[in-house]
């Protein structure tokens, strides 16, 4: 080996070495930021509900539970009208492209699970109704007991309710 070749093995060793430090150097100080993408998974239960002309009608939900998705884990609770309000928030997102979830309802032949998009969520008290599209299974007319499973994308931090 000539000391040509040898003094460019040592320049590309180091040059390998700098390198892997570098990355080992910032991975080290990469810090995940999750306030670009609060991500959510809501959950509203229903005593009742009704399938009909494109309305989702969620009968005995005076409560929406929520689950952070991001680094850190946590749960809190509202009222569904401060659920809409949060939608209402964010209309061209969640009505111009609707996000998609999943219905999981109970009826007196047993259970269903669909896939449906829903968008322009409305509320009372004691219930929400959305405009709704089935993507994938089937659902009920009407039914019993049912869950639906939303993931949405929030613009700020959410807090339960007290």
């Amino acid at each position: 080996m000539t000391k040509g070749n040898s003094m460019k093995n040592r320049i590309l060793i180091l040059t390998i070495i700098f390198s892997f430090c570098c990355v080992l150097a910032n991975a080290q100080n990469h810090v995940i930021d999750d306030s670009k993408n609060l991500r959510y998974l809501f959950i509203i239960t229903g005593d009742t509900g009704t399938f009909k002309d494109g309305k989702l009608t969620l009968n005995g939900t005076p409560i929406v539970t929520f689950t952070y998705l991001g680094t850190t884990r946590e749960v809190g609770h509202f009222l569904v009208d401060t659920f809409v309000e949060m939608w209402d928030k964010n209309p061209s997102t969640y009505n111009t492209n609707p996000p998609s979830g999943t219905l999981s309802v109970l009826d007196k032949k047993g259970h269903a699970n669909a896939v449906i998009a829903v968008s322009n969520p409305v509320s009372t008290l004691n219930s929400i109704t959305f405009d709704a599209r089935v993507l994938e299974g089937k659902l009920p007319a009407s039914f019993n007991a049912s869950s639906l499973f939303l993931k949405l994308n929030v613009t700020e931090k959410l807090q339960t309710q007290n």
